[in-house]
């Protein structure tokens, strides 16, 4: 179940979480974050030592307008006052698992961001194209 965040329970929110905890600012009206809901309820359900909170932005703008959130869904992993990492939109459960399971990554922490795995270049094509053209030109040549 979503914990709700308000205005007035911010403060002791923030002060009381010590590790990572979740964010999603949605409203009653948007479809998107219809969709959302049950996915945050099973984020929440799969990692029990993460809190996950709710914020209706038509019940609370003032708390929408503090994070400066611009569009709903909004979801922010957050760590004591600051801001990790954010999905907007709907976001597929994994992502947000993905984030979950790498909060300590040292790349993360440092840059805000995943490090992206560098593409190894693979030289078997031109290798085979050399190849070929070379058998081709030696056929030429002894023929």
């Amino acid at each position: 179940m979503l914990k709700e965040l308000t205005s007035e329970n911010l403060q002791k929110v923030s002060k009381k979480e010590k590790g990572l905890y979740v964010i999603m600012f949605s409203s009653t009206t948007c479809g998107p974050c219809k969709t959302m809901k049950p996915v945050m309820a099973s984020l929440d359900s799969h990692n029990p030592d993460i809190n996950v909170y709710s914020v209706d932005t038509g019940k609370d703008p003032g708390l929408a307008q503090h994070f400066q959130i611009r569009s709903v869904p909004t979801i922010h992993f957050c760590k004591k006052r600051e801001i990790l990492y954010s999905f907007h939109g709907v976001t597929p459960e994994a992502q947000m698992q993905y984030v979950i399971n790498n909060k300590d990554d040292a790349h993360f922490l440092e840059h805000g961001e995943f490090k992206q795995d560098e593409e190894k270049k693979s030289y078997l094509f031109p290798a085979l194209v050399v190849a070929i053209v070379t058998l081709f030109v030696l056929l030429f040549i002894f023929t």
